[in-house]
């Protein structure tokens, strides 16, 4: 009986312990490990301390997660960087492009800061450098219609080029201490080869030019070339003018119109006429306000109410008496504005 008691025992501890080592092996480490913690044994029969194997094993987690955190922050780091190399390469690729425009920004925030800061003294110093170029610019600014530049005291400085009209002026005017280079037959054709006669001796106008500093230069030229194609005489006039304008820069230069002839004499002639002479007069006009030069008219004085030199200041139609040049010469000395 003993017998039977301690077979069916021992049978239902090897049930038993079979049950508990399948359960066991069914386990996960984590239960296992908690169950260590709170004092079961192992089959061995030895005590696991589990504290060294947790903190190992979550500063394993913790590593890796650090690890793994710190692949993400290097990727995006990385990415960050990648971006940032892609600008700086796109700003390589175009840094002329870049640099330029940085330049004209600073540039324009330099000159608009200057501009604010010293507005005044920028408008002070521009009115300052147009005061002391005003005595020989007679530019736009200073030509005004209908106005006559005033020629210095007693036509000192001054140089008047031209043919017979301008040897009357000469001759019977008071022309002061002016400066003449004039005949009968001066053209823009001649006037850079003729030499005329002055103080014992004759001088071609470059000489004239050469020979002093002048402040102011009359030029009427035009009344011999007529009979020429038109077009032909501007251009000579123009290359005239430009002469005179190299040898004597700073000259405040007077284009004056031509004179006029009577209606009787530009009646009789198709190729002296008032007509012609009037296109000419409109082609010097031109010319002096391309070349900010005084244009002046003294036709004003001396036409009659048909637009021709009166029959009564001239007796050849051509030119006016001697006594009505002293006229002239006052006109010329009257600032009209």
């Amino acid at each position: 009986m003993r017998k039977y008691w301690f077979t069916l025992l021992l049978a239902v501890s090897l049930v038993l312990i079979a049950v508990l080592h399948a359960s066991a092996g069914s386990m996960d480490q984590l239960t296992t490990l908690r169950l260590n913690l709170a004092g079961s044994k192992w089959p061995h029969g030895d005590s696991i301390d589990i504290t060294e194997s947790l903190d190992e094993t979550e500063r394993s987690d913790e590593t890796e997660r650090s690890d793994e955190t710190k692949r993400l922050d290097e990727t995006e780091s990385s990415d960050e960087t990648a971006y940032e190399s892609a600008i700086d390469g796109a700003g390589e690729a175009s840094g002329a492009d870049t640099t330029d425009s940085s330049n004209e920004t600073a540039e324009k925030r330099a000159i608009d800061g200057a501009g604010e800061a010293s507005g005044a003294d920028v408008a002070d110093i521009t009115r300052g450098a147009n005061d002391r170029n005003a005595e020989f610019a007679p530019s736009a600014m200073l030509l005004q219609p209908g106005q006559r530049p005033e020629p210095p005291e007693n036509f000192q400085g001054v140089l008047f080029i031209g043919d017979s009209r301008t040897m009357g002026l000469s001759e019977y005017g008071d022309l002061g201490n002016a400066s003449v280079f004039a005949n009968s037959g001066m053209s823009v054709f001649n006037v850079l080869t003729a030499r005329v006669s002055s103080g014992g001796e004759k001088l071609t106008l470059d000489e004239v030019l050469s020979s002093k500093h002048y402040q102011m230069i009359y030029l009427m030229l035009g009344i011999n070339e007529l009979g020429y194609d038109m077009s032909q005489t501007i251009e000579q006039y123009k290359e005239v003018l430009d002469k005179i304008k190299e040898m004597q820069p700073e000259a405040i230069m007077v284009l004056e119109a031509n004179l006029h002839i009577t209606s009787e004499k530009s009646e009789k002639s198709p190729v002296y006429s008032n007509s012609k002479i009037n296109r000419l007069n409109q082609e010097i006009q031109k010319i002096a306000e391309e070349n900010s030069c005084y244009y002046i008219d003294v036709n004003e004085i001396f036409d009659d109410e048909g637009g021709c030199l009166n029959q009564a200041y001239s007796t050849d139609g051509s030119h006016v008496l001697g006594k009505y040049y002293a006229e002239w010469v006052i006109w010329l000395k009257k600032e009209k504005v």
